[in-house]
């Protein structure tokens, strides 16, 4: 069967991470960048051109690829899911080749997850989010969408987190604590109490 390409949405540092680990998985043979922000500059990211967002739909027009959202941003991110979820079937994961993931979890589409991090056991996680480098999700927890697990964190087990959530690099949550959604927990945070709340930071 033909291989498919690429279309990648976004153009920032979070694209190299993206695009590097894709190359590894050898499951596309060409690859596409869209810039949301796109100026006329002329740009290059691993040898793959940077093209204009605008370009979107008529590249959808074609049947043989996948589509990712490289955006660390998780408002900015679920935007451009929200302008595309007709074509949520099209979404895919990215997935570095040392990354665990436990065969036993439960996993949805558009997330990343970078080189040495760990999804344990009966572990679940929704759609569009980022799951950084050694950054581990442990059993039995569950993450919903639009997060983002920052380098070195770590989301000990039974842990319930909700959506559009940012957990800083380093930080720990305790086993069994619940975060709700649109929270900011910042670097080497360890969080020892659940947070309900509206959103805020900690």
């Amino acid at each position: 069967m033909k291989k498919k390409f690429l279309i990648i949405i976004g153009s920032g540092g979070h694209t190299r991470a993206v695009l590097s680990t894709a190359k590894l998985m050898r499951k596309w043979n060409s690859f596409r960048i869209l810039d949301i922000d796109f100026k006329n500059q002329k740009e290059e990211i691993m040898g793959v051109e940077v093209e204009s967002y605008k370009k979107i739909f008529s590249i959808l027009s074609q049947e043989n690829y996948n589509l990712f959202i490289s955006i660390g941003d998780n408002k900015k991110r679920k935007k451009i899911f929200l302008e595309l979820n007709n074509y949520k079937n099209k979404f895919t994961n990215i997935i570095h080749p040392t990354s665990f993931i436990d065969a036993t979890s439960e996993i949805g589409t558009g997330n990343y997850f970078s080189q040495f991090s760990s999804l344990g056991s009966y572990s679940k996680l929704g759609d569009f989010n980022i799951i950084n480098t050694n950054a581990n999700l442990e059993h039995e927890s569950s993450l919903g969408n639009f997060n983002h697990l920052g380098p070195g964190s770590i989301v000990c087990g039974r842990t319930k987190i909700k959506d559009n959530n940012f957990i800083g690099s380093n930080s720990v949550i305790i086993e069994q604590k619940e975060i709700s959604d649109n929270n900011i927990i910042g670097a080497g945070s360890v969080v020892l109490h659940s947070i309900i709340s509206k959103g805020g930071k900690y």
